[in-house]
């Protein structure tokens, strides 16, 4: 379960902090999916690199089945993304011979743990 509990993000700019991000609350369950849509820039990539443990965030909290990555060491905190979280990102650093999902899997499946299938 992926749980978001008041999360904000905001980057240092000169003029003063940028929010990006302000209370963002939601429970996703194991097997469910949610759309993020909104206008370029309205931060629906900045929400999935706080999600994905890419990104701290500013304030508040992401567990996801209970861990918290910004609790771990950078090696946990490498570990927990290469065996917990997958991507597509937007300009597409796919491997062309796999298929979408297996290119989402292909750190798991590298990493010593392996992967556990979830899709």
């Amino acid at each position: 379960m992926l749980i978001v509990e008041h999360v904000s993000k905001s980057y240092p700019t000169p003029s003063g902090p940028l929010a990006i991000l302000e209370d963002v609350s939601m429970t996703l369950e194991r097997g469910h999916a949610a759309a993020i849509m909104g206008p370029s820039g309205s931060g629906k990539s900045t929400l999935l690199y706080v999600l994905g443990a890419l990104e701290p965030p500013s304030s508040g909290r992401v567990t996801l089945d209970g861990a918290d990555p910004w609790t771990m060491s950078e090696a946990e905190q490498a570990a927990f993304r290469n065996q917990r979280v997958g991507f597509v990102f937007q300009d597409h650093l796919l491997l062309p011979q796999l298929t979408a999902v297996e290119n989402v899997v292909a750190p798991a499946m590298a990493s010593a743990g392996g992967v556990t299938p979830a899709v």
